[in-house]
């Protein structure tokens, strides 16, 4: 599928530098040595958690309600949990003209994913929080 659409991914990818689509940097098959000789393939992506600022919580949002909670207890969620969209209780600010500027971009991703047959997709979101106090507040902080 990736292959098929490579060329429309390369020309979004390029067009729109804050795209929040996946940067996938490789596409790769490797044949393992030994009797079964069976093909491996594999994908480089970058990773989008990768930050100066430490990931308190991490969100894959879909838009949907049915089965969007995460599985774990309270107590057992930790800044490697990938929560969902019942799980985000948070109010993001954003100015003005950043909100505009993000909903602009999400747009245009879905349109490409839309035109791509893409329908299963995800909005990735990692959460610092400035103030400890934030996350002691929701009972999520241990020192």
């Amino acid at each position: 599928i990736f292959l098929k659409m490579l060329r429309a991914y390369y020309n979004h990818v390029r067009s729109f530098e804050n795209t929040l689509v996946t940067k996938f940097f490789g596409l790769h098959c490797v044949k393992l040595a030994g009797a079964n000789q069976k093909k491996v393939r594999f994908v480089i992506m970058g990773n989008l958690f990768c930050s100066d600022h430490f990931i308190h919580r991490r969100f894959d949002l879909k838009g949907s309600s049915l089965g969007r909670t995460t599985d774990k207890p309270q107590t057992e969620i930790d800044e490697y949990t990938i929560l969902k969209d019942l799980d985000l209780n948070f109010i993001f600010r954003l100015q003005k003209h950043w909100y505009q500027e993000f909903q602009r971009q999400v747009d245009k991703d879905c349109d490409f994913l839309e035109q791509e047959n893409i329908m299963d997709y995800s909005l990735l979101v990692g959460v610092h929080f400035r103030d400890k106090r934030v996350i002691m507040t929701e009972g999520w902080f241990e020192e």
